[in-house]
């Protein structure tokens, strides 16, 4: 038929997607594969027109949900901090088809069971606490990923304690105190001389003294919010890196938010491997050789 040579695929029960793989293939070969089913076994049942029709929509309706699963599954990137971001962008897709209903029973029936499935499992993704905060501290997104302004704020809240809290310097406990020797003195103050006197009057309000660690956290919290947002596309660990001294407090919690990742997909991708090592060609390996070896896979 003059066509690329392509085969089928098949479903596989623990991957959502093979499905939809799987019906995008025989979408993509139709010709050929209803005539070699005609010629191989004329009496199988055949798809009819409008299930060819239903298949179609059903794929352009998973193709969104297939893009995010592979988006959320990488390992090499920052993955928390677009949870919300994607949760949002699938339902808006979703209500999108149901304000444009198919023509097609079965197409709306699962179009509807989408949206509500969507809204239990995600409805409150904007208070789950630490994928908002890797959301807010991304600056990719910032408070623009939020659909609700409150929980932007609550957010924003709560970073600035995590700031403040980071900020805080640990103070010696009472024994330790007793054990250096008691009360603490104040190492005296250098005298000014006295043709340095006038300058120093008029500038001591100006230099800026010993700040506390709220208000450190809520200026640096101020100052990143009102930088402009780089690209969708770019590194928001590079633009930390480049701006850590600026913004040395929020930084800190940064580097406890931006690290989640998103899924369980890359756990699960070293548990694979380990069962690709362990074989029973080499099951005399040990516990401690086994660790070193998906150490090494994982990581290299």
């Amino acid at each position: 038929m003059g066509q690329v040579q392509l085969r089928m695929k098949q479903d596989v029960a623990t991957r959502w997607n093979s499905t939809y793989f799987m019906m995008q293939r025989a979408i993509e070969i139709k010709e050929p594969l209803v005539s070699t089913m005609a010629l191989l076994n004329p009496l199988l049942p055949a798809l009819t027109p409008e299930e060819w029709d239903i298949t179609k929509e059903v794929c352009d309706i998973l193709k969104p949900f297939e893009e995010v699963t592979v988006e959320m599954s990488s390992e090499r990137f920052v993955t928390g901090s677009k949870a919300i971001l994607m949760a949002r962008g699938l339902q808006r897709i979703v209500a999108h088809r149901q304000r444009n209903p198919s023509t097609h029973e079965p197409v709306k029936g699962m179009v509807n069971f989408l949206a509500a499935d969507l809204e239990k499992r995600f409805g409150q993704i904007e208070r789950v606490r630490v994928l908002a905060e890797a959301t807010l501290l991304d600056p990719r997104f910032k408070k623009h990923a939020f659909v609700i302004e409150r929980n932007a704020e609550e957010t924003v809240s709560r970073v600035v304690g995590a700031a403040t809290h980071a900020a805080t310097p640990t103070l010696p406990s009472t024994e330790e105190e007793e054990e250096e020797g008691g009360t603490t003195v104040n190492p005296p103050s250098e005298p000014v001389p006295q043709f340095w006197a006038d300058f120093e009057e008029r500038v001591t309000t100006l230099r800026p003294g010993v700040q506390n660690p709220s208000t450190g956290a809520m200026l640096e919290i101020k100052g990143f919010l009102a930088e402009p947002l780089i690209p969708r596309k770019a590194d928001p660990l590079e633009w930390w890196r480049v701006r850590a001294l600026v913004y040395q407090n929020i930084c800190t919690v940064m580097k406890t938010r931006l690290c989640i990742v998103a899924t369980s997909v890359p756990s699960e991708r070293v548990f694979s491997k380990t069962g690709q090592i362990i074989t029973d060609r080499r099951n005399r390996l040990s516990p401690s050789k086994v660790r070193e070896l998906v150490f090494l896979n994982a990581n290299l």
